[in-house]
């Protein structure tokens, strides 16, 4: 072996073992969780779960770290800093799917199994709730039902066609404190919780005539919900745990499953650890709370407002985001502030108006997906083919461009147009004023680029304008159920909406971008260095090539 040869393999060795904290590669990987029991090997577990219960009393050899949820431990195994991953089996294989690489199962030959339990507040003022909640499990497990709906959940992972959607009269309501984040028992899928566990509240709902709210919450504080008499269920793949015994009540189970052990994957041969350097980045000096590419999401808090589709492209892009829904643009603005998230996923115009105000933030190189605004409107409404004619001639002038570069573009500040006219009849349009630069209140008028859009088509139409501000997510319902005539609020143009209601043609388009809080030089200081990194190591590559 030549000089040059032996330093570049020195080189790239100490490299990975700095990527890999060598700690989860110096030893034999595990093939059964029963050699775990021994001080060389980490566990880790749900906190304040049955299955840390389990590990503590069947591995007391082992070193045992407790996780907040699944996510947080899943990232803690690939990083080494645990060497195994218990687990419920259900659980863990519907959230790392197929897509999703580097986790190994091992066999469970301990025999450790869970049972999944309702959780129940022991003050509620609902009488017997104990006793209802237990002779509804055994009536569904008589009749064959909580059987249909695991096989349904297990296999589809959609909406249960064959559970009513019916809404009961009744004046009682049953607070339910879910976690949302556990598939298939409770998880979000296009803006709603669904899931086994959401069947189960269904049935409760229709069974025992009451009223259901479901209340999400990070699945640490589920417990903190029923202590604090904030919710009167807990219905979320919980366990029942002796440490909790006597401050909450356990119904009987409705589902017992497995416990798996997952390990990193033993593919740390000469070739695939090769054929993985360039994509070894995080080595770059950055500080733990700063995010500069949309890979440095994973697995973190990203903040989008309820009702839009950023949610969907935050999910097809980045690796397993922990999504957190806000109502509006400034709530969400400041939990970035505070660092109660990583990042916010909004439109770029939106993003720039935000920065105006932080100047420690900063919008990611990568984008998300660019979408078309329109105009909404119920189906088959007589209005679609006026608005389209106005908004063709708008686009053909330069009208709507003058109007966001009023918007956008002005150091000062500017007016919104005024309606100096008197129209054949009024149009009541729905917004939501909490959208800079498109919606926003200024000097007490509704400003912004949208307000002068609409505005300009009413003075085309000879029409009045009649806005109605209201949250993001009660737009499309009000003009389904004809309490407005239109609505404008950056809305982007979906398949999914087109079914209940009707758009116009796109009068603007924006690209989706990630806002973090992490200042703008630190983002090009670091593009430019991991560049160079993945040179570096592509040229170590071909050598061994």
């Amino acid at each position: 072996m030549d000089r040059r040869f032996a330093i570049l393999f020195v080189v790239f060795g100490a490299f990975l073992a700095i990527c890999t904290g060598c700690k989860g590669f110096s030893q034999e990987p595990l093939t059964s969780a029963s050699k775990g029991n021994s001080s060389k090997y980490t566990i880790g577990v749900e906190e304040n779960s049955s299955t840390q219960e389990a590990v503590i009393n069947q591995f007391p050899n082992a070193q045992i770290k407790q996780y907040p949820d699944l996510i947080t431990a899943y990232f803690a195994l690939q990083v080494g800093d645990i060497d195994v991953l218990a687990y419920n089996d259900i659980i863990i294989t519907h959230t790392f799917n197929d897509s999703m690489s580097g986790l190994t199962f091992i066999e469970n030959d301990v025999g450790m199994s869970e049972e999944i339990v309702i959780g129940m507040n022991k003050h509620s003022t609902i009488p017997d709730l104990k006793g209802i909640i237990n002779r509804l499990i055994d009536s569904l497990n008589a009749a064959g039902t909580l059987s249909e709906l695991n096989e349904h959940w297990h296999e589809k992972l959609k909406t249960n066609p064959l559970i009513s959607t019916k809404e009961s009269n009744s004046d009682q309501v049953l607070r339910i404190a879910t976690s949302a984040d556990v598939p298939p028992f409770s998880f979000t899928s296009e803006n709603q919780i669904i899931g086994l566990d959401i069947d189960i509240v269904k049935l409760l709902e229709e069974k025992l005539n009451v009223k259901t709210s479901l209340i999400k919450t990070d699945r640490n504080k589920l417990v903190s919900k029923l202590k604090n008499n904030e919710a009167d269920l807990i219905i979320s793949a919980f366990t029942p745990t002796k440490k909790l015994q006597n401050e909450i009540d356990f119904s009987k189970p409705y589902y017992i499953g497995k416990t798996a052990f997952a390990i990193r994957q033993n593919d740390f041969t000469k070739e695939a650890t090769l054929s993985k350097v360039p994509q070894m980045t995080y080595l770059e000096p950055k500080k733990p709370d700063e995010i500069y590419k949309l890979a440095d999401l994973s697995g973190k808090f990203v903040g989008v407002q309820t009702g839009t589709t950023l949610d969907e492209q935050v999910q097809q892009l980045i690796k397993l985001p922990r999504i957190q829904y806000f109502t509006n643009i400034p709530e969400m603005t400041k939990a970035l502030e505070q660092r109660n998230l990583d990042g916010i996923a909004v439109d770029y115009s939106v993003a720039e108006i935000i920065l105006k105000h932080h100047s420690d933030f900063s919008i990611l190189k990568d984008r998300l997906n660019k979408d078309e605004f329109g105009i909404a409107m119920s189906k088959n409404s007589p209005l679609k083919a006026s608005i389209d004619s106005c908004i063709k001639v708008l686009q053909k002038k330069g009208e709507i461009q003058k109007i966001k570069d009023k918007w956008s573009k002005n150091k000062s500040a500017v007016r919104v147009i005024q309606q100096d006219w008197i129209g054949s009849d009024t149009l009541i349009v729905g917004t939501e004023a909490l959208y800079a630069p498109y919606e926003f209140y200024q000097w007490g008028e509704l400003s912004g680029i949208d307000i002068d859009i609409m505005y300009t088509i009413g003075k085309m139409l000879n029409k009045n304008i009649k806005f109605a501000d209201m949250n993001f997510d009660v737009l499309i319902p009000s003009l389904v159920n004809e309490k407005t005539d239109l609505c404008i609020a950056a809305i982007s143009i979906t398949e999914e909406r087109s079914n209940s209601i009707d758009f116009s043609i796109p009068y603007d388009k924006n690209e989706s971008v990630i806002v973090v809080h992490t200042p703008q030089h630190a983002i090009e200081r670091i593009g430019d260095s991991t560049g160079a990194l993945s040179r570096f190591f592509q040229k170590i590559q071909d050598i061994f090539n």
